[in-house]
């Protein structure tokens, strides 16, 4: 039995019979005693916190409410797990790190940018440092999903009509994919910080091209550099290429995400 807290794009991907999902309207993440009475309720053996705030412009608007969801939000969930000795499972962020001149693996310092990265960057410390050793810190980077999502990256370039992309390269996360990651590394009882992410790279301005090719033929795609791409924009979007090499050691190899992003595309449901 999991209790998954968060009914987001990746929560939604991990309700099976096995699971229950808590979404915020039933217990949210900053009320501790609610947190810990679903976990003792439930009496699971596994609790993966999918709970986040992560619009860029909506935590540097509601500072305090981000906090209160992405870091102290992770806190109550690990201590609860912690008072019942139950594996915590934590979704943090690739965007903890920026540049794509260099890869970052799992021991590579963050260096946040904007204030959401900042409450990811401190909830993960924060779990490394409590004293409880059952937990995974899962970074995934540049979100894609079959499943509409308004921060499912898919989601949000079909809601426009015009995108100025960037084609730098990226690391990049299909949420089908990462529910199968988190399986595996649940199931083979791993611990500690894994980048979680396909195989390969793909830019923004290759997601837009595809969406263009297959849903949305009007969609205008221009290709921009990155400095251009940063002066339109309230907040810096970052770069970033994540070292899968520590997830494959466990024997957990990913689809490229070159097919992950043709096959979500593909089978997308909005």
């Amino acid at each position: 039995m999991r209790v998954v807290f968060g009914s987001g794009k990746v929560g939604i991907q991990l309700d099976r019979v096995d699971t229950r999902v808590v979404p915020r309207e039933v217990c949210d993440v900053t009320d501790i005693d609610g947190v810990a009475k679903i976990i003792r309720d439930f009496k699971p053996t596994t609790v993966i916190n999918c709970a986040a705030k992560t619009n860029l412009e909506y935590c540097e608007d509601r500072r305090g409410a981000a906090y209160a969801v992405n870091t102290l939000g992770a806190a109550n969930i690990l201590r609860a797990c912690a008072d019942e000795l139950v594996k915590f499972v934590h979704i943090s962020s690739g965007c903890l790190f920026d540049g794509n001149d260099r890869v970052f693996d799992e021991e590579s310092e963050p260096d946040p940018k904007v204030w959401y990265t900042w409450t990811k960057k401190w909830a993960d410390e924060f779990i490394i440092e409590f004293g409880y050793e059952n937990y995974l810190i899962l970074r995934p980077r540049q979100l894609i999903s079959a499943v509409a999502n308004p921060s499912n990256v898919i989601t949000k370039f079909l809601g426009k009509d015009y995108i100025p992309a960037i084609d730098e390269d990226n690391s990049i996360t299909c949420v089908e994919d990462f529910s199968h990651m988190i399986d595996h590394l649940v199931s083979n009882d791993h611990v500690g910080i894994f980048n979680t992410c396909n195989s390969g790279v793909v830019s923004p301005y290759d997601i837009a091209v595809k969406i263009k090719e297959v849903l949305k033929s009007s969609l205008k795609v221009e290709k921009v550099d990155y400095e251009h791409l940063l002066s339109i924009l309230p907040n810096r979007r970052v770069n970033t290429l994540l070292s899968i090499d520590k997830l494959i050691k466990t024997g957990y190899i990913p689809r490229t995400g070159v097919d992950a992003l043709d096959w979500c595309v593909r089978n997308y449901e909005g």
